[in-house]
């Protein structure tokens, strides 16, 4: 696949530089991090444009602030399109510990020798080896809501590697447990995960067309809905995930940089689902709704 790879330092972008980057016709993903108040961005895009065209699409119609950034900007660009990325991801995917289980790859030979839940993965083609902050910060909420309250039916949307899936099956041991994608190769890898934990009988996947609106054959309403997915799709999906969720039922949300949560907030407002918890890991946010009803319901966890 072609892949460049645009770098770059600066002070934080308004939404509006974001979004345009978001939107260029090229465009892949971006990412960022942040040191002493400067923020190191990468954006990865599948053609190669000069820099000034890519600055020029950035800051033209981004606010005089921006535009004033873009003299002192110094962008290294890249040709990653022969890196082997399954080979990468693999010399990174060394076992991951936190909360009440320990993930490690397929590839990894060495003797586990944690006491907690152990969860063999492969996700070498699908989202969710447990190291991402946004896998972290759902598992996070998932242990918070378990301390809270039983849950009889979870629903994992955009499961990826099938991580959230398995997690919840530790947490409840006899709910029914689905999870679905809109990508074949991640409903494969994570039937090939359940199989090599033990759990075929526990938990089911199902591959979603993209425009079916979360309908499918399984059980139509849920105690717990996860979404870890990006925030486009959240603000698309909202209307559709709302409608899976039971009356006085939870929902995490992840997926979410903290310059989005406004936004996801504010969409996810519109069908009563209102905010529990927040939680931050580095600049990614997790967030936990309650599905809001008529009849004298407390707004927040018990």
């Amino acid at each position: 696949m072609i892949c460049w790879l645009f770098e770059f330092e600066t002070k934080k972008l308004n939404d509006k530089a974001i979004n345009i980057i978001e939107n260029l016709n090229n465009f892949q993903a971006i990412s960022y991090s942040e040191s002493n108040s400067i923020f190191e961005y990468k954006v990865y895009l599948n053609r190669y444009v000069t820099e000034e065209i890519f600055l020029n699409s950035i800051f033209s119609n981004s606010g005089i602030d921006n535009y004033n950034l873009k003299k002192k900007i110094k962008i290294k660009v890249s040709n990653i399109s022969g890196i082997d990325w399954l080979h990468e991801n693999f010399k990174l995917f060394m076992p991951v510990e936190y909360n009440d289980f320990i993930f490690y790859g397929d590839h990894f030979k060495e003797r586990i020798k944690y006491k907690k839940n152990k969860i063999r993965l492969n996700s070498s083609d699908a989202f969710g080896s447990g190291a991402h902050p946004t896998t972290e910060g759902c598992i996070k909420a998932i242990k918070f809501i378990n301390k809270k309250i039983k849950i009889n039916s979870f629903l994992d949307i955009g499961s990826g590697s099938g991580i959230l899936s398995i997690c919840a099956s530790k947490y409840w041991k006899n709910a029914q447990i689905y999870g679905v994608d809109i990508d074949k190769t991640s409903i494969i890898r994570s039937r090939l995960n359940i199989k090599n934990n033990n759990l075929k009988s526990r938990i089911r996947f199902e591959l979603m067309h993209p425009k079916t609106s979360l309908n499918f054959k399984y059980k139509s309403e849920f105690d717990l809905v996860v979404a870890n997915i990006i925030t486009s799709q959240l603000s698309l999906l909202a209307r559709y995930i709302e409608k899976k969720i039971k009356k006085n039922g939870y929902l995490v949300l992840s997926g979410i940089l903290d310059y989005q949560l406004k936004i996801i907030l504010s969409k996810f407002r519109n069908f009563n689902l209102i905010l529990n918890k927040k939680i931050y890991i580095s600049s990614w946010v997790t967030i936990i709704l309650k599905k809001e009803v008529k009849y004298n319901e407390s707004k927040y966890l018990p």
